[in-house]
């Protein structure tokens, strides 16, 4: 009996300890570890004896909560490190705000000193809709996303985007204003860098807009748009357009300026045998135009302009080539003025017959001759001495030099001579009877400035490397190999024509 009221004595007394002992306890904040640390590792549950004190109780969760990092290190800021927060209810899953009104403040600022971590990471797990990351503005001049790279050298993102769906946009903007996207560079690089392994980097559509790519330069000697292809090698094109429309343009240049030398589409080629402007009209049949050239210019407007600039060498400002034998290289509907030397294999006026005009074509040839000849000729009715003087225009000694001539009575014989030879720009004609007609002809050299500067020569003996080949050669029993012109078509670079017509159909749609 008096054992049994000894340990009922002992109990009560162990049990008032506790209830004086268990209050005070309660009141003291964890200010540190109490009994070593926690196993290290990458975050506590709140299961974890924290203070090591033989169980789990409320001091262990709220270190677990508050207290300890992912090292096991004690630390006295509110952290909620390894914790899943879950709730249906709300708009929220987490908000955080920062209430000052000025200065670069953050409601979430997320850091990772990981060279493959992430600051801040969003994910939306709904199979449809939803968004990672949402950023909002209501601010004029505000952000509603911003990134910053702060790196000094290296390639670094200040924002980066990815889609894993083969159908998707690592970034999509929608806006209303004038422009979606604004992308501004400071220095000296490039707004934008596009690439695409095996695709275009830009493409660009509007389907009711101006243009599907649209570019501005306001520098005096900028590009308002640049293409490049940078292969050595291949059919490959710096800038590509194309039209689907009937009446459309695949490329259309416009100089706007009212004055100037402007050019709406300029071409320039630094090969050997290279094109500053190529065109190809594809069509088998119709009027389809390579190249063609308009001006509206009523005061020496030209509609396509050819320039060599080599000062030596055989060149050419315009070259034209018909592989139709029925074709023309060229072909002028209007006048045409040549202010040097023309050359030619033959040579014919063609004008509708003037007795079948609807049916038939009438030729004459040119008469030619290895002088610069130029040919006078008319009527003259002698006088009662069987004489007449033959005016010439007052500039025809200044043209004109060796002159020859010819005389036909007209009805009659007679013993006609030049009885004064051109002389103050007229000759005196002689011999006849008084009354008769007498067909005359007078032809000179010409003598003017030009003449004189650049004579055709009759005879020359040919280059180098044209010795061998011929400017008719199927004329002349040989094959048309070796013609000049199918040797200079074989050395430009769209030669055989058939390749790059087959490699621009490759390209269309």
């Amino acid at each position: 009996m008096q054992r049994k009221f000894r340990f009922a004595l002992l109990y009560a007394v162990l049990l008032v300890l506790g209830l004086l002992i268990g209050p005070a306890g309660a009141q003291e904040a964890p200010d540190s570890p109490e009994v070593g640390v926690c196993l290290p590792g990458a975050g506590y549950a709140s299961g974890c004896d924290v203070d090591q004190d033989g169980d789990i109780d409320i001091f262990d969760i709220q270190r677990t909560a508050g207290r300890w990092n992912s090292s096991g290190v004690y630390t006295a800021g509110h952290t909620h490190w390894g914790e899943t927060w879950t709730d249906a209810a709300g708009q929220h899953g987490l908000r955080l705000e920062h209430a000052a009104s000025s200065g670069f403040a953050y409601g979430v600022y997320g850091q990772s000193a990981s060279s493959d971590g992430i600051g801040l990471a969003g994910r939306t797990t709904a199979t449809a809709g939803g968004m990672g990351v949402y950023g909002r503005s209501d601010g004029v001049g505000g952000y509603g996303v911003y990134g910053a790279a702060a790196g000094t050298s290296g390639e670094n993102y200040g924002v980066y985007g990815y889609s894993a769906s083969s159908g998707g946009y690592a970034g999509f903007f929608s806006g209303s204003g004038a422009d979606a996207v604004r992308v501004q560079n400071g220095g000296s690089g490039r707004a934008i860098q596009a690439y695409a392994v095996n695709d275009t980097a830009v493409w660009g559509r509007t389907d009711n807009g101006l243009a599907g790519v649209d570019g501005w330069n306001s520098s005096a000697t900028g590009r308002g748009v640049s293409g490049y292809a940078s292969s050595t090698t291949g059919m490959n094109h710096g800038v590509w357009g194309q039209s689907a429309s009937l009446s459309g343009t695949g490329v259309l240049g416009w100089a706007s300026a009212a004055n100037g030398a402007g050019a709406g589409v300029y071409g320039e080629s630094a090969g050997p045998l290279g094109t500053g402007v190529h065109g190809v009209a594809t069509a088998a049949s119709g009027a389809a135009n390579g190249v063609f050239g308009a001006s509206a210019s009523a005061s020496g407007g030209i509609g396509v302009y050819g320039y060599a600039s080599a000062s030596s060498g055989t060149n050419y400002g315009v070259w034209g080539y018909s592989n139709s034998p029925s074709g023309f290289a060229g072909y002028f509907n209007g006048r045409v003025s040549v202010t040097g030397n023309l050359s030619k294999g033959a040579g014919s006026f063609k004008i509708d017959h003037p007795l079948d005009p609807a049916n038939q074509y009438l030729y004459h040839s040119f008469v030619e001759s290895p002088d610069m000849m130029n040919i006078y000729n008319g009527n003259a009715t002698l006088d009662a001495q069987g004489e007449a003087w033959v005016e010439l225009p007052d500039w025809f000694e200044a043209l004109n030099r060796d002159f020859r001539y010819q005389l036909t009575p007209i009805g009659g014989w007679a013993p006609l001579y030049v009885a004064q030879k051109v002389q103050g720009n007229r000759f005196q004609i002689a011999g006849g009877e008084p009354g008769m007609e007498v067909s005359w002809q007078v032809t000179g050299i010409r003598q003017d400035a030009y003449a004189e500067a650049h004579r055709i020569p009759v005879e020359e003996p040919k280059p180098a490397a044209e010795r061998g080949l011929y400017l008719h050669p199927t004329e002349l029993g040989q094959p048309a190999e070796l013609g000049l012109d199918y040797q200079r078509q074989a050395a430009r670079p769209d030669a055989p024509q058939a390749a790059r017509l087959a490699s621009v159909e490759e390209e269309l749609p």
